[in-house]
Parts: C-alpha cells; sequence; structure tokens
C-alpha cells in the first residue's frame, strides 16, 4: 500500500503552543498524528546534521487507518526559508497551522528551552543576544548546537515571523492557512481547538482534555543535562546506548522540574520591542489582527 504525504503540517513557531495543540489534536479519532512530534524531512537550508528520508519519513504514517486527516509538526519548518515549497512539491494541496507569539516572549522562552537542551551555554539571556553576529559568523557556537540546528542560535531570524507568515500565505494560499495565537490558546482553548478542527474539515465537537503542556524548567546539574541530550562524542552516545530510556527520562525530570521563569530585564524587553516593531505591524496586517499590545 503507499502512503500518501501528510496532508496538514504545523509549522511553529517554537514555544508558541505546538506541543500542546499537537497532544490536542492527536485525542481526535478523526486525525492521524505519528507519536513523535518532531519529524524532520523538509527545511534543507537549516543546519540539521541528519534529516528522514523519504522512506524513513513516510513510515511514521504507515499505521493510519483510514481517519480524515493526517498530520506532522516541526517547529524550525517556519523559521526555514524552503520548507514551505518543499511542503507544497511533495502535497500541493496541504493546510497549514501556524502557531504565533509576542516574539519578545516568544524569544525569552526560547532561550531557556535552548539551555534545557544544552543547545545554548549563554545563561543570561541578553547576553546571548549579544552573541547573535558572532554566531552567524561561525564563532561561539557551543559543541551541542552542532547536533541540531545552527540557525536556532539566530534569535532574530526565530522570531521574524512577519515575513514567515508571508512566505506560507504566498506560498498555499490565506484558505490553507490557519494562524493560532499562543495568547488565544491560553485564554479560551476550547474555542481555539474547535476554529482548528473547523479549519481541518473534521468534527468540531470533539472536546480533548486540555492540560499544561510542556512548561518551563529549571535546570539543577549542567553536566547531567548535557549528558541526557548531547551525542557529539563516542562516550556520550555510549552512556546514551548502556541507560535505558525511562530511566534517562527519569533523571531527566528529577534534574529539570517544572518552575517559574525569571523575569526579564525592562531594557532588554525595550531593546527587543525596538527590533520587532515594524514586523510585528507586518504581522498584525497580514493576519488582520490587533497586535498593538505585544509592542508598548
Amino acid at each position: 500500500m503507499t502512503v500518501e504525504y501528510p496532508d496538514f503540517y504545523l509549522v511553529g513557531a517554537p514555544k508558541c503552543g505546538t506541543t500542546a495543540l499537537y497532544g490536542f489534536l492527536g485525542q481526535h479519532t478523526q486525525i492521524f498524528l505519528p507519536r513523535t512530534k518532531e519529524l524532520l524531512h523538509f527545511a534543507s537550508d537549516l543546519s540539521y546534521p541528519t534529516r528522514l528520508s523519504e522512506n524513513e519519513f513516510l513510515a511514521h504514517f504507515a499505521d493510519r487507518q483510514g481517519e480524515q486527516r493526517a498530520g506532522t509538526a516541526h517547529t524550525a519548518y517556519l523559521q526555514s526559508k524552503r520548507a514551505a515549497t518543499e511542503i507544497k512539491s511533495k502535497r500541493p494541496d496541504a493546510d497549514i497551522i501556524i502557531m504565533l507569539r509576542n516574539p519578545v516572549d516568544m524569544l525569552h522562552s526560547w532561550h531557556s528551552e535552548l539551555l534545557y537542551e544544552t543547545i545554548e551555554d549563554i545563561e543570561d539571556f541578553e547576553s546571548a543576544l549579544d552573541a547573535e553576529p558572532d554566531r552567524r559568523r561561525g564563532k561561539r557556537i557551543p559543541r551541542s548546537a552542532r547536533n541540531s540546528y545552527v540557525e536556532s542560535l539566530y534569535y532574530t531570524d526565530v522570531a521574524a515571523f512577519g515575513e514567515q507568515v508571508q512566505r506560507y500565505l504566498d506560498t498555499f494560499g490565506r484558505s490553507h492557512v490557519h494562524v493560532i495565537l499562543h495568547d488565544e490558546l491560553s485564554a479560551d482553548p476550547g474555542a481555539t481547538y474547535h476554529a482548528t478542527l473547523e479549519f481541518l474539515g473534521v468534527d468540531s465537537s470533539h472536546v480533548p482534555q486540555f492540560g499544561v503542556v510542556n512548561p518551563n524548567k529549571a535546570v539543577r546539574s549542567r553536566a547531567l543535562q548535557r549528558l541526557y541530550f548531547a551525542t557529539a562524542t563516542p562516550g556520550h552516545r555510549a552512556v546514551r546506548k548502556l541507560v535505558p530510556r525511562r530511566v534517562r527520562q527519569r533523571l531527566l525530570a528529577m534534574n529539570a522540574p517544572p518552575a517559574p521563569r525569571a523575569e526579564m530585564p525592562p531594557h532588554v524587553r525595550r531593546r527587543l520591542e525596538r527590533v520587532f516593531r515594524d514586523d510585528v505591524a507586518r504581522l498584525g496586517d497580514l493576519i488582520d489582527r490587533d497586535l498593538s499590545g505585544w509592542i508598548s
């Protein structure tokens, strides 16, 4: 039996509720989603060291049992300049779901996530922002970032939502692109979920189990965290093979429990608001939403 490419794509942005929405959609009986959320197949312009081949990617959809819709997700697809056209080449009729957030808050959260995954090694948020020009020149790149994609450290690129949304609108057309704001999902997850089901054309009366997904975490031991995530050396890989996955996950949960994120210094917020002011205005026009509250 021929396995088709999925017909809808949750393309990001990171730290905007994509994990939560993926879990909610996965509870719907008319929607097939692979157990693994982040299946990297497209975005050939980003410097991931490995990506799934066509056969490897489609194998994740071989268990589809006649569900009305099938989807996949990767938060790097929004930043990528090639992912939209690459998806279009495989699935011209694809529907696209984009989740967005105030870029200033998103970047603060993204920095915390990169620290958690040991991709980022600069703990101070402002200093990490300052390092972006060097990193674009290939300098000050953490070893663990070479196992992900270096462009994740280009903070201003990750949050350039106006340009990114424009790319998907141009490629797929407005009727095939559904934009969700993080604020909407947080304030009224039921209504946001209902609207998404209507966009996908499935039974919109379904109500999933809502809950907090992917909270911020505070790392206790950087060394243990690096041991879990990093695979840069033979020693790291050997340890990962010797220690069962369920044990590693338990250790990870103990080492990085949920914790409130530190407040962003006001001067850093003002700095980022100046950076993204024009892009936020462009985004608001594109999606016909009042985003004036994002930038003071």
